[in-house]
This record gives C-alpha cells, structure tokens and sequence, in this order.
C-alpha cells in the first residue's frame, strides 16, 4: 500500500470515527517493552469494555508474543502477554451492537482474550508486517466502502454535485434572480416603517406639518409596501416553481447516469457489492439530493449575501448597535461548520444502517419461498428487527446531536437581541450622555432588520443539516459513478461480421480475487461447429472457462481467442450478441413470455417468437395457458415451474441465434420427462453452433465431439466419450461408473 493511500485511509479514521488512526506511541513503546524489545507486527482496537462502554483497548501481534493493553481502575495503562504459538483460533461473532472476538488456546481452557468492538469499527488482524498500514485499510475500509471519499473533501464534491446544474443554468439564473428580487424588497418595509414614524406620525403628533401632506406622505408609503408584497409574493412564486422542479430534474439525471453506469460495470463489482446498497444508492440516495439542489443552492447562497448586507445595513443605521449583532457572526459560523463535521460523521454511519436494512429486503423478497420451505418467518423477522432497531439508533443519534446543538445555537442568537435592547434603551430615553440620542424611528428599521439578520444564520443552520445530508448521498453516488469497468473495448474494437466460432485458449490463468488462481494454465482449441463437453467435480472451475469466453471476466495471463482474434481487441457488445447462454437457473425478468422470449431481440416479430418457442417444446404450454404469450410470468418466473422456465430460457437463446452457445447444466434440476423436452429443443438449438456444454448428468454429454475434463483449475484429460472410457485410470471413467452405480441403486 502506498503512503499516500495509508494518509488518506488515517484521515478517513480520524474524521469518520471516534478512535486513533494508529497505534499511539506510547501504547506501542509500553508493548514493547513488556516483550523485551520485540516489535508490533499487526494490531486492532477494541472500543467496548465487558459493560459496553465506551473504551479503548489495543490488542498487538508479535514475533512470539500477543498482547492486550487495557486501561486498569486508576485509568493507567497495563499489558496481558501470552505466547502467539498458544493461539488455536480466533472467532469473530457478529452481533447487534457490537462484534465479540475471541482468542482461543488450548481446549476446556478460559479464552485467552476477549474483545469487544463496535460496528463501525474492523480488526485489522491480517498476516501482514506492515501494521501501521494494515491497520488503517481495515479501520477505514467500511468507511470507504459507505462513503467512498471520491474527493479529498466535502468542497470537491459539492462542486461536482453542482456540475449537474450546468444543463439547466437558465433555469438557475432566473431562480437565483428573482430570489434576490425577493430579497432586496424585503429591506424595503423595515426602512418605510422607520421613515413612517420619524417622517409622518412623530411630526403628526408634534403638530410640526400639515395633517393633508403628512397623509399623502402615509399612503404613499402604505402604497409602496403594498407593492413590495404583490412582486415579492411574486418573485418567490416564480422562485419556488423553478427551483423545486430543477431539483427533480436533477435527480431523475444522477438516477439515469448511475443506472446507465451500472449496465457497464464488470460481474466482478456485482459480486463484491451488495445488492440492497446499489438499490438505495440509485433510489434513495438520489433522492435526498433534491432539498438541497431545489431549495439549498439558492438559500445558502443568498444567506451569505443577506448577512453581508443586512450587517452592512445595521452598521449604517447605528453602529454601535450593529457591532452587537455582527462581530459573533464568524464564531457561530464556525460552531456550524464544526457541528456539520460531525453530523457528517453520523450521517455516514446512519446510511450505512440504512444500505444494511435493504440488504436484508433484497436478501428476503427474492428468496421467499426458501423462507417459507424451511419455516423461518420468525428468524427473518428477526433479523429485519436487528438492523431496523440499528438503523433507528443511529438516525435517533443525529435527531439528538442536532436538537442539543441548534436550540443552543438559537438561544445564542436570541441572546444578541436581549443586548440590542439594552444598549438601546439608555439611548432611547436619553439617560445616556456618552452617545446621541436614538430615535425611535431608527430603532423600529433596526429591530426589523435584526429579526431578518436572524433568518439567514437560521438558514445557514438548517442548510448545514441537509447539506450534510447531500454530500453524504453524494459521495456514495459518486463512488458507483468512479468505478471504472473492468472490462472494456479498446479505442479501435474489432467487429467479427459473423463470429465463425473458432476458440482457443491459450496458457490462461484467472482468479475472481487475484489471488487464489481458479484455472491454471489452461489451453485448448475448439473448431467451428464443435460440441465440446465441460466436466469434472465440482469447483474445478468448468464455471469460469465458460465466463470467460462471454468475456465477464478477463483473464490474469494468457489469451482467450475467438476467430484468432484475442477477445480483449473485439467489441465485446457486438461479441456478446452472438453468444448464447442456457443456464441451470434461468433467470426470467417480471413481465410476460413474450417479452422475456423476446429480450435478446426486442425487435423480434410475433412469429418468430413463435417459431422460437416451438423449437424450445415451449409452444404446447404456453398456448394452454390462459393468456398464452401474454402471460405474466411473476417475479423471476415464479409462477411457471423450472422446466417451463428452462424451455422459455432456450427459446431466448434460439431467437437471438447465437453463433457460440453456453449450456451451464441446463437440465440438471428437472425431472426426466422434462428433460427430454428439454434435451430435445437443446438438439435443435447446438445444430451449427460452436457449443461448450457444462454438466454432472454425463449420460447427456455422449454426443459431444470432445469432453474436457477440469480438475483443480487444469484441464487433466481431453477426448471423446468413448476414448475416455477406454481409459481405466481416467477420472471420467470413474465418474461416469460412480453415476451408472447411484442409477442402479436407484
């Protein structure tokens, strides 16, 4: 890891969390000393002492020795050593507040350690000798993974968020104008209520002009206020109409784009994603831009103006009551600003609570009848209820940091109006005799305009709460959006007009985690028309050969090639449009057969919709359904039966024609009769094509033109079906007897 990464990784930890971005010094010397000298190779924190209060105990690995610091009753450090060779095992039980881990040593024996972390937190307990490094990737992982820092801070994003506006600028400027038209005749009424007193009803009462030009001057004044609140209802009409719906519009552009985005990340980012997270990203996160976007922009904006000027305005009317109330502006800005970090903070963890919450629904809903086949309603229920009440505990704690924060803040606000007032009364009655006298007329238009230099520090406020909110959600899209694709075409892809199906693998490695090598050097070649049967125990990787020539994956070393021309040069839209897949669980979109029959081809004419599900041994069923080709199929297909599925899945296949056709143990889960079905279209359907065909059931591979036997990521033997059961010592051979002896049992 480099160093820049591990910097990054402690200012996420310092910022995101409550417990030191490393190993303090002083714990590590202490540590140390108590084994002799030697040094920490690896270390985790643990913030939950047996009670569940707030703590912070250090467990450190050594060369031979493990350690646990701990805070004794006089809160001084002390250190628990034991032997590292006495470790048996560790065991991490997850729980609802906080994750247990425990070190075990020998058998009937008290544990070693035990350690109690908070959720927010990771151990860091890897093989590793970097431990400083280590340690923060593990601790700052979650964080990244809830957040993903896409910028080195709010600012960065913000401005990026704000790109999005750049389509709509017209509407921004409109919306920003008339919002300042509202804002500059709101200084209007408190100045005319200040000249009505001074200027009409003092010299009225004094008897000092005319009561006939006084009265004129009144209505005139009443007129213009009148004025005022026709175009200043107006301008925030025509204010709230634009920016409300540009909020939208905005979010319906981040919802597109991070779908759009999604249709092009690898199988990889899906596998390490779940899926209840990507859902709330696309649907919720986008979502809580709209406050901000609509309303925030505009308001925060002018907020800022309106205390420059509106401060600028008190200063001119008196000054040393306009000192009062502006000079601890910067300080609670401040406050603000530090408020907001931490709101941030648990914004952070709340979203994270709220993305494990969905996990939970897109986990459940799809998997019902499993739920239901094995009676575990409750357990279900159960589980929800954990990560709701989790959820809840967190969104409770932003709901009281923010109600202990602001009603503070108002008091303090509040309280520059209670000085006003006494500065201003010695002034007023003239008791005073070290500043002029105050006129009341200026002491109205300044209380007016104290109560409106009020709302825009409300404003900020409230803004630093849903700007929160925005960058948090932001940062979460952000990420999706900064994923690159793995697999993408080169600047001048390759287009095979028609794929003639000529495969080879050439010295291919491949692993899903980079580390653990799934197949091992596998090469063969496969010619035109060819059937070529995939099999071998489970595991061996028959899976990832057949992924890799759909090019989901590409492959570590070594070359895959289709047609001589390395899958990495072609465009791989155009490539994947000529392969088939039938797999052992057909996955069927909610919607009717036609369309799914159809999916391929979306522009496929009824006809040959039927002539595909005739090929399939689909066409009978479906026309004895009630509304035949109009039938609703039901959330993945539930409410057609496997093999039915199974013959839709091959009619797909059959009406996008492939040119290289994927059978993933397309009959494996279907009861005989079916299978002939099913084996029968399947006859119709490899005619022509190049064929790789994966699956346990061997019997139905006979007529393949070679079989290859994967065992352990390598490819162990290679011929016909005859040839190989020739062979006494070969592994189909004895796979094949294993299975005509379970048929004869059976």
């Amino acid at each position: 890891m480099s160093a820049n990464h591990t910097l990054l990784d402690r200012k996420i930890i310092e910022r995101y969390t409550d417990q030191p971005s490393v190993l303090p010094l002083e714990i590590r010397r202490f540590i140390e000393d108590s084994w002799g000298g030697k040094p920490v190779q690896l270390y985790a924190c643990a913030d939950l002492d047996d009670s569940m209060n707030l703590t912070e105990q250090w467990v450190a690995f050594g060369p031979q020795q493990v350690g646990v610091a701990y805070k004794d009753n006089d809160s001084r450090w002390s250190v628990r050593t034991f032997p590292r060779s006495s470790v048996r095992r560790v065991h991490e039980t997850p729980g609802l507040s906080c994750t247990v881990v425990v070190i075990y040593g020998e058998a009937a024996q008290p544990p070693l350690a035990v350690l109690r972390e908070d959720r927010e937190t990771r151990s860091a307990l890897r093989d590793s000798t970097a431990a400083d490094a280590e340690y923060a990737r593990n601790v700052a992982g979650p964080i990244k993974d809830a957040q993903a820092l896409v910028a080195a801070n709010d600012a960065a994003v913000l401005r990026r968020l704000l790109g999005y506006l750049k389509p709509y600028k017209w509407r921004v400027v409109t919306g920003m104008l008339a919002a300042a038209f509202v804002t500059m005749l709101s200084l209007v009424p408190p100045y005319l209520a200040g000249y009505l007193i001074d200027s009409v009803i003092r010299p009225s009462q004094d008897g000092a002009a005319g009561v006939e030009a006084l009265l004129a001057m009144a209505w005139m004044a009443v007129g213009a206020m009148a004025l005022v609140v026709v175009f200043r209802q107006l301008a925030g009409w025509l204010r709230l109409r634009l920016m409300s719906v540009l909020g939208e519009f905005v979010a319906r552009d981040l919802r597109t784009q991070l779908y759009e985005h999604l249709q092009r990340l690898s199988l990889s980012f899906y596998s390490r994603k779940k899926t209840g997270s990507l859902i709330t990203r696309v649907s919720s996160d986008t979502d809580r831009l709209w406050e901000f976007l609509a309303l925030g922009v505009v308001d925060v904006s002018l907020a800022g103006v309106m205390l420059v000027g509106l401060g600028s305005v008190l200063i001119a009317l008196d000054w040393r009551l306009g000192l009062i109330m502006t000079l601890p502006v910067p300080l609670l800005c401040l406050l603000i600003m530090a408020h907001g970090r931490r709101m941030a903070r648990l914004f952070t963890r709340a979203w994270r609570k709220w993305s494990r919450l969905n996990d939970v629904l897109s986990d459940t809903i799809p998997g019902m009848r499993v739920v239901k086949a094995f009676n575990q309603e409750d357990r279900e229920k159960e589980r929800f209820d954990e990560r709701n009440v989790d959820a809840m505990r967190d969104f409770n704690r932003i709901h009281r940091t923010w109600t202990t924060f602001w009603p503070g803040l108002m008091f303090a606000v509040h309280g520059l109006t209670v000085l006003v007032w006494a500065f201003a009364i010695p002034r007023l009655i003239g008791s005073d005799m070290q500043a002029p006298v105050l006129s009341a007329g200026t002491f109205v238009s300044f209380l007016l305009y104290m109560t409106m230099f009020v709302a825009p520090i409300e404003v900020v406020g409230q803004m630093a709460r849903v700007l929160n909110r925005a960058t948090t959600s932001a940062h979460r899209i952000f990420e999706v959006l900064d994923t690159e694709p793995e697999i993408v075409d080169t600047d001048a892809p390759i287009r095979l007009e028609p794929v003639q199906g000529r495969v080879e693998f050439d010295n291919v490695t491949f692993g899903y985690d980079g580390v653990r090598k799934v197949i091992r050097g596998v090469s063969f070649e496969i010619e035109p028309g060819e059937m070529i049967g995939l099999v071998g125990p489970s595991g061996g990787g028959k899976t990832t050969i057949a992924s890799l020539i759909a090019r989901f994956y590409d492959p570590q070393s070594g070359g895959v090639r289709v047609d001589g021309v390395d899958l990495r040069q072609l465009d791989t839209g155009h490539y994947r449009r000529q392969v088939g897949m039938v797999l052992q669980d057909p996955h069927l979109f909610h919607g009717t057969i036609l369309e799914n029959i159809r999916y391929g081809v979306p522009d496929a004419d009824v006809t040959r919709v039927v002539d595909a599900a005739r090929a399939a041994n689909a066409h009978d069923f479906v026309c004895r359904l009630a509304h035949g080709y109009d039938t609703m199929v039901g959330e993945r297909g539930q409410n057609l039966s496997g093999g039915e599925r199974q013959r839709i899945s091959i009619a797909r296949a059959i009406l996008s024609n492939p040119r290289i056709l994927i059978l993933d143990e397309a009959t494996s889960s279907v009861d005989t009769e079916t299978e002939a079905h099913i084996q029968e279209a399947m006859d119709r359907l490899i005619a022509g094509r190049t064929v790789f065909a994966i699956a346990h059931r061997l019997s139905t591979l006979r007529r393949a033109s070679r079989l290859l036997v994967v065992e352990g990521g390598q490819i162990t033997e290679s011929g016909t079906h005859a040839e190989l059961l020739a062979n006494p010592e070969s592994t189909y051979r004895r796979l094949y007897m294993m299975q005509r002896e379970v048929q004869k049992a059976v």
